[in-house]
């Protein structure tokens, strides 16, 4: 009798640590890999001695054969015994792999062991638990296996080849990456049947792991996201080719969205009678900015051609109209500060522009200085910058047609920022007395020049 209550009480502790192994990690959901693991640990450790002293050892058990019902628990015992197990074993596997200085295995690896974990356990369980012989049940599942494989050829490929990648690891989640066929985005899932990429266009490629597999791959992430692209422009061939290159270069340099290191370079690649062909190369440092730096450099382009009187050449027509040069009045005209006054005003003002020419490196203005002038750039580019020179901080690129120091004139009040010459650079000054004499002559620009103020200062 003594024995016998042993048994149970054996088999009643045994089924609490069963049920507190499956439900404790559960209601503690922020349990780590290694604390889930070794409370899986501890509990097969527990675990074992019960059942070594209930049914001796677990690979060899041996059942009550008296009574159905002590017998149908000990069973359950055994099988939650091997479960266990199988859980142990596959969080040290993962832990093994994670923290013994090897690749981080993916979801794909991970989930692959795991079923071949528990796929041994099912095994072990029909026959040392219910006293089954397994040799007939791995012949029948053989032939339902290659009936299985032939049937499902194409997803099994995809499955292998997934683990090939999971195993080479040639991208992962968040990379940037060009699928030969022209898909190109950033890998979002990888999965155990496809690659999922979301576009540059909004949209989401899904690709079959056994194509990506057989394609190939450009990862623009490693070893860095920075981009090398081109842009090719066909001018008039009658144009002098440095003076092409230098606009071509201020159009570049004028970029904000393009890097400088390395910076951005001009060459002439072709030449015919249609025109001479200037390929501008340039880097950004990732793919998702590649449309707008696109959009931002092709702007910059058009708006130095035109400023620079360079003509776009014409498929097929050696000869092409020769672009206007825009004169001072008109870039006063186009000028957001002086758009709004009468042509006569402009052309009074326009009079007492004058040309200066800035080196690279040269300072229009500079922060904090009285303002004495305000400047029209014609051609060239120049940076905008605030703080001092060892902590500097770029805030815009000025190109033709954008104005400097015009704030300041207005209102009087001292710089707010730097302007440094990037290019050569041309620019009209007009200066604080030039504007305080040509007020002198007509005095409805002082009221133009007071009605601008107070949209500043609103």
């Amino acid at each position: 009798m003594e024995m016998t209550m042993t048994r149970e009480a054996a088999l009643t502790a045994a089924s609490v640590l069963l049920l507190a192994t499956i439900v404790v990690p559960r209601l503690i959901s922020q349990w780590s890999l290694w604390a889930r693991a070794l409370w899986r640990v501890a509990a097969l450790i527990v675990l074992t001695v019960l059942v070594q002293r209930v049914l001796g050892s677990p690979i060899a058990p041996r059942f009550q054969a008296d009574e159905t019902g002590v017998r149908l628990w000990e069973q359950v015992i055994e099988v939650g015994w091997w479960i266990i197990g199988a859980q142990s074993a596959i969080g040290l596997t993962r832990l093994f792999v994670v923290f013994e200085t090897r690749p981080r295995e993916t979801r794909i690896i991970s989930d692959l062991l795991a079923g071949v974990i528990y796929l041994v356990t099912l095994l072990a369980i029909v026959n040392f638990v219910f006293d089954v012989p397994v040799g007939g049940l791995l012949a029948t599942s053989g032939v339902i296996a290659i009936v299985l494989g032939l049937a499902l050829q194409s997803s099994l490929a995809d499955v292998f080849s997934g683990i090939a990648v999971g195993i080479e690891r040639p991208y992962n989640p968040g990379d940037l990456l060009w699928v030969e066929g022209g898909i190109e985005g950033r890998v979002i899932q990888v999965n155990w049947r496809s690659t999922h990429i979301a576009t540059f266009k909004g949209d989401v490629a899904v690709i079959p792991n056994s194509v990506i597999a057989k394609a190939r791959l450009i990862n623009h992430s490693l070893p860095t996201t920075l981009r090398g692209l081109s842009v090719t422009v066909k001018l008039d061939a009658r144009d002098s080719p440095i003076r092409c290159m230098d606009t071509l270069t201020a159009a570049a340099r004028a970029c904000m969205l393009l890097e400088d290191d390395p910076a951005p370079s001009v060459a002439r690649t072709e030449l015919s009678g249609d025109g001479a062909v200037y390929e501008i190369s340039f880097s950004v440092f990732s793919g998702a900015v590649i449309l707008a730096a696109r959009t931002e450099l092709l702007g910059q382009v058009q708006n130095h051609l035109r400023h620079s009187g360079i003509s776009l050449a014409v498929v097929g027509r050696p000869m092409v109209p020769r672009t206007e040069i825009p004169s001072s009045a008109q870039m006063l005209q186009e000028s957001d500060w002086f758009g709004v006054l009468a042509a006569e005003d402009r052309s009074l003002l326009a009079a007492h522009l004058t040309e200066v020419l800035v080196r690279v490196g040269e300072s229009l203005i500079r922060k904090g200085d009285d303002p004495q002038a305000l400047f029209i750039i014609a051609s060239g580019t120049v940076e905008i910058s605030n703080g001092a020179s060892g902590d500097k901080h770029v805030v815009f690129r000025m190109g033709p047609g954008g104005s400097l120091g015009a704030v300041g004139l207005i209102t009087g009040s001292p710089y707010a920022a730097t302007a440094t010459a990037l290019t050569p650079v041309k620019a009209y000054r007009l200066d604080k007395k030039a504007i305080g004499a040509a007020m002198q002559i007509r005095p409805e620009l002082e009221r133009a020049r007071l009605d601008r103020n107070q949209e500043i200062a609103c």
